[in-house]
């Protein structure tokens, strides 16, 4: 087997790694198109090459059994073992009052599209 297929044998496998994360919840990160909210997670680039994650990826991000997809920009502007969620939606719906502008994750690549807003909005939850 080559260092290519070794590599991309590992690339696929970060597919299944869980990776407890700091999340922090940012007031000013606002990224929003036609006043809707763009479903987006900032990570700091030495957690994506950790966790396997790359600009444009969709992750899970799960916290007290409530999980919305994000998709992901890789930015220095965050915590080094950590991410930036913008305030709003998103960030709400995996805060708590006790935690509303830090808290920890877990994230882990997924498929698919973002969670749309209306998909919390009519949740259960």
């Amino acid at each position: 087997m080559c260092i290519r297929d070794r590599v991309s044998e590992m690339m696929r496998f970060t597919k299944f790694l869980k990776i407890e994360a700091d999340i922090i919840v940012a007031r000013n990160a606002l990224v929003a198109s036609e006043s809707v909210p763009e479903p987006v997670i900032f990570v700091h680039p030495n957690l994506a090459k950790t966790a396997g994650i790359k600009e444009g990826d969709i992750i899970e991000v799960a916290r007290k059994g409530r999980s919305v997809k994000l998709k992901v920009k890789v930015s220095e502007n965050c915590p080094e073992n950590g991410c930036v969620i913008p305030n709003g939606l998103f960030a709400s719906y995996l805060a708590d009052l006790e935690n509303f502008k830090r808290f920890k994750a877990s994230i882990e690549v997924s498929e698919g599209e973002p969670t749309k807003p209306e998909e919390i909005l009519e949740s259960d939850v």
